[in-house]
């Protein structure tokens, strides 16, 4: 499945981030349902990646996750991850978003979670967002945990380190 980015000509916002149609991963990693789906979306306005990822059920967070803070073995519990990696390269950037938490706007109620973040693209070195590949994933229902992403090889035991199997997005 390729991801979108779209392209804003403007200066972002999370407020129209929010706003922005988003994609859905009805699937897991086997291939079986997802209910409620993940849904995500990207934008870019030249000078950040936006990331927005959300669900209609509550989230298990890991307990020592607090906003704005590293959190190891942040994937143990429910997130979002998205990597990014170079047209042709096998190295690549991931990016972790626990429903609780990070550099990003976030709302966590009972019904369910968005979590947004914004990656300043100067930081993100050896990756041009006009080419490069991209794959959104999600772990969710910790303990009994389930895989999802938008990556093209669903071989195997679920595996999101893969940049082979990351798509090129498809700027809009």
């Amino acid at each position: 499945m390729q991801a979108i980015i779209h392209q804003w000509a403007f200066n972002g916002s999370f407020d129209q981030l929010v706003s922005l149609p988003r994609q859905e991963l009805v699937n897991d990693w086997f291939g079986y349902d997802v209910e409620p789906s993940a849904e995500f979306t990207f934008a870019t306005d030249g000078q950040y990646l936006w990331f927005l990822a959300a669900r209609n059920r509550e989230a298990t967070v890991h307990p020592d996750a607090r906003p704005g803070q590293f959190q190891p073995e942040l994937w143990r519990y429910d997130l979002a991850e998205w990597f990014l990696a170079s047209g042709e390269g096998t190295n690549y950037w991931e990016f972790n978003l626990a429903p609780n938490g990070a550099w990003w706007a976030c709302i966590l109620t009972d019904e369910g979670w968005c979590a947004m973040a914004r990656i300043p693209l100067n930081e993100l070195r050896g990756v041009d967002i006009r080419d490069c590949k991209l794959a959104a994933t999600f772990i969710l229902e910790t303990p009994d945990q389930i895989f999802l992403t938008t990556a093209d090889d669903l071989s195997g035991e679920p595996d999101f380190h893969r940049p082979d199997c990351f798509s090129t997005p498809i700027l809009k």
